[in-house]
């Protein structure tokens, strides 16, 4: 058996640690809470784990003559470890949930959660980080080839990464679900501890390689330094980008994956080729210098050509279109653009390190290096979580600490070229264009037709005035950003509109999570919000005057800008809204959600039976459950699974029209009372929502709900379904298909809501005279109601830009006529009406319009750009 066995069975090992890895993030996310403290805990318990590993076993394996005896036994338990970690994390729920209530200081309950992190998920990790030292221990290299050889070992670990993680991203937990997935890890390790007893009878094994002369301390000492200092940058950097990236490709648990392959695949090719280098050289630690220095450049580098993607990404949504494969394939690309050549570098430095710190013995030389890069690299990612992304910014945290690096590896030796590359990262800190940072923070991803068509190609006059973004934060968890358009506000995370006030679906079922279950509840004095948005919900259920109202939001820097458009509530709880709800002990009358959408990463786990049922717990008598129902986006089958995993756990269930979305209301328990009639502020409210009446509302009871989604299948916190199938339709939607099954479900087509609902279904699929027919028809027959006036001169709105861009200005201006009809003093005909004067040419009209604008907002930077523009 020669060394590409042992390499094969490293990559079995690294496929196997990758896939049981996801899959307990994930799951310890369900049960922690998806706090960025409680995941750096996590991290630090796992990672940590496999630090502890690589040292101790390292140097027990220079003591053993059976070393792939040792790794086979290590195998053996991993998979048995591995095998168990379902049930121990679903055991200890309830631990977690009792640490969360506990009524201590923050540190205190981190702390606590952290030692049981370490209790349930370090062991295995411990095994893990062994198997690298030990089967170094096994290779029959001497000294001048060791560096090369343990390199290819690790080559082949860390390219059996990128295999797990795509197999567990990709295949095994969408496939399988997290249960069968973590099985599916355990028996990966199993196979390699087969394989290593089944080599172990075919080789024969000895303590060690022959060596050749003793470390030298100062030399071992600078390789481990240098290596840990690129472990604390590499962390730190994987952080930054994925920060930076999700802006481009959107949050979704395929970009994540997409992310992290790119990065290990450099790091498993960075090896492949370091270790060849090592053969070929000396000076290993002088060229281990030369390669950190210009990893740190090509981190720093990666970090500017970030605000390049965007632009990128539109091109190719124009070139190759909106589908699930060609998006995948778009971000593997985009993200190797920027990740690639850091990553190889990352990589190339491991053998070069090797070969010095090995010179005495391999196991515990090995392990000793791995220890501190693993220990840096968890310093890194918890540095830059909670510090320097939120400080700094992704940009600056990544060129900032690449200085740094740089500066440390010139500091033996100030040769040129160590000195170029760290000159090299301390340009790419320098800002980027004001215009190329709008465009990142502005979620191209979320709405590329904003900017682009197949058609029309890139929108050079739209692209080139950049966004308006008044607010952006970089918050420990998420990006938060509010983006304005003449105006209007939309409340951006990591690029995903999630609120807004500018389009009138998004107000109304806002709106309506406040009031439906407010109005069906006697007499709602206890209620919690879980999530806050721009605070529409907040405001609508404030007109209630309950005498708690408690909003429960992940993300602490969703409240800094609902504070920015005066709107912060005053009683705000930053926590992982599952958590909070199994923690408290408190009784509400209503407990009412607006979660992010199931396609961003964790957010189908506020769709989830076990989220429901602790909604449900946490109810009073009579008490209320209200969710959001997203139809956007989503698939048929998907909004059934939502509907009917809704019905399994409420007794009673209705569905209420949210202008383009539903809204679910639930109890447990007598039937729901007839709605209290509104009054004073609440009545109006109601008005602008289409009428006083809730009832005319009502879509459908829960027999109608339960008999429309039958072949559903019921969501659990294992499956995980939602979060991998609606990624799927970002882009290429079935918006037609979910919004006639919806009309199908209304039970008695109450004018003018499901009237509206057939303007919009004819919309989506590009009936444009028969949207216009029913439109006006509503109008006719409802010509007082405010409802049906905004819908209908949006979307005249929106048919004046569409005929602007084909140039039938004719057409266009008829739209605005209407829209002007409609909307009354609407600062949004402003903007669309120089829209359609600068493509008819007529900069001087689309001016007056842009300095009308700049009356109202006159700090906004995209008018001021925009009049200029006409100007010349």
């Amino acid at each position: 058996m020669g060394n590409a066995y042992l390499a094969a069975l490293l990559f079995g090992s690294g496929a196997a640690a990758l896939v049981l890895e996801v899959c307990w993030f994930r799951r310890t996310a369900q049960v922690v809470g998806a706090t960025s403290i409680a995941m750096a805990g996590v991290f630090a318990a796992v990672i940590g784990g496999m630090a502890i590993g690589s040292f101790w076993l390292g140097k027990r394996a220079d003591r053993t003559h059976r070393p792939l005896r040792l790794y086979a036994l290590l195998e053996l338990g991993v998979a048995i470890l591995g095998l168990t970690s379902p049930w121990l994390l679903q055991a200890s729920q309830p631990l977690f949930d009792a640490i969360t209530a506990l009524d201590a200081a923050p540190w205190m309950r981190a702390s606590a959660r952290f030692v049981l992190c370490v209790v349930l998920l370090a062991p295995a990790a411990i095994l893990m980080g062994g198997t690298l030292p030990v089967m170094a221990c096994a290779l029959r290299e001497r000294h001048r080839t060791r560096g090369r050889s343990i390199g290819a070992l690790y080559a082949a670990n860390t390219l059996g990464g990128v295999a797990g993680t795509l197999l567990a991203g990709f295949c095994l937990i969408p496939r399988l679900g997290l249960a069968q997935a973590t099985r599916v890890g355990a028996l990966f390790s199993l196979l390699a501890a087969a394989g290593a007893f089944f080599a172990r009878g075919r080789r024969r094994e000895t303590v060690s390689q022959v060596i050749e002369r003793g470390p030298d301390v100062a030399a071992t000492r600078r390789a481990v330094r240098l290596y840990a200092f690129s472990g604390f940058l590499g962390l730190a950097a994987e952080i930054a980008f994925t920060r930076q990236l999700v802006l481009v490709f959107g949050s979704t648990t395929y970009a994540f994956t997409t992310m992290l392959a790119v990065f290990l695949t450099g790091i498993g090719i960075g090896g492949a080729v370091g270790a060849r280098w090592a053969r070929q050289r000396e000076g290993h630690l002088a060229h281990l210098e030369s390669v950190v220095a210009a990893t740190a450049m090509l981190l720093a580098v990666g970090a500017i050509a970030v605000y390049a993607l965007p632009g990128l990404y539109l091109e190719a949504f124009v070139r190759w279109g909106d589908s699930f494969s060609q998006a995948t394939v778009t971000r593997f690309l985009l993200s190797a653009v920027v990740l690639l050549p850091g990553a190889i570098g990352l990589g190339v430095a491991f053998p070069l390190a090797v070969h010095v710190t090995t010179a005495g013995e391999v196991g515990a030389g090995t392990g000793r290096l791995y220890a501190a890069n693993t220990l840096a690299s968890i310093a890194g990612s918890t540095a830059a979580v909670f510090f320097f992304v939120p400080q700094l910014g992704p940009h600056l945290t990544v060129a900032g600490i690449a200085v740094i690096v740089g500066l440390y590896a010139a500091s033996r030796t100030r040769r040129p070229f160590l000195l170029l590359c760290t000159l090299g990262a301390a340009l790419a800190c320098l800002p980027p264009p004001e215009r190329a940072r709008e465009r990142l923070l502005s979620g191209v991803y979320f709405v590329p037709e904003m900017y682009a068509s197949r058609e029309h190609g890139i929108f050079e006059d739209t692209w080139a005035l950049g966004a308006d973004i008044p607010f952006a934060r970089y918050g420990q968890d998420s990006t938060i950003a509010i983006w304005r358009w003449s105006g209007t506000s939309n409340l951006l995370i990591d690029g995903k509109a999630v609120a807004t006030n500018q389009v009138l679906a998004d107000d109304h079922h806002l709106a309506m999570l406040g009031h439906a279950p407010m109005l069906l509840h006697p007499n709602p004095q206890r209620v919690v919000i879980v999530g806050l948005g721009m605070g529409t919900t907040y405001r609508a259920v404030s007109l209630h005057k309950p005498e708690v109202l408690r909003v429960v939001e992940l993300e602490r820097e969703v409240g800094h800008a609902a504070e920015f458009l005066g709107r912060r509530p005053k009683d705000l709880v930053i926590n992982d809204a599952r958590s909070y709800l199994r923690a408290t002990d408190e009784l509400f009358d209503v407990i009412t959600s607006d979660p992010i959408h199931p396609w961003v990463r964790g957010g189908g786990d506020l769709y989830t039976r076990e989220y429901f049922e602790s909604c449900r717990d946490r109810l009073a008598p009579d008490g209320i459950a209200c969710q959001w129902l997203p139809l956007y986006q989503m698939s048929v089958r998907d909004v059934k699974d939502i509907v009917k995993t809704f019905c399994t756990v409420f007794e009673q269930a209705e569905a209420y029209f949210g202008g383009g979305d539903l809204v679910l209301v639930g109890k447990s328990g007598g039937a729901f009372l007839a709605p209290r009639a509104p009054t004073g502020p609440v009545a109006e409210a109601m008005l602008d929502l289409g009428t006083r009446r809730l009832t005319l509302l009502r879509v459908a009871q829960r027999p109608a709900l339960w008999a429309a989604s039958q072949d559903g299948t019921v969501l659990d916190d294992d499956a995980l379904r939602l979060e991998f199938s609606t990624p799927r339709y970002v882009l290429n939607q079935e918006l037609s298909k979910v919004f006639r099954w919806a009309h199908n479900l209304w039970e008695r087509k109450q004018p003018p809501f499901a009237t509206i609902l057939r303007a919009q279904i004819a919309r989506y699929e590009g009936r444009w005279a028969d949207s216009d027919r029913i439109t006006a028809m509503a109008l006719r027959k409802h010509p007082r109601s405010r409802f049906v006036a905004r819908y209908a001169g949006e979307a005249a709105l929106l048919d004046a830009e569409t005929s602007a861009r084909e140039t039938d200005f004719e057409a266009a201006h008829a739209y605005l006529a209407t829209a002007r009809k409609l909307l009354g003093d609407d600062h949004r005909l402003l903007g669309v009406s120089a829209i359609v004067e600068e493509a008819a040419g007529n900069n001087e009209k689309a001016k007056a319009h842009v300095e009308e604008l700049l009356k109202r907002w006159p700090k906004s930077k995209y008018l001021r750009r925009w009049k200029k523009n006409l100007t010349k």
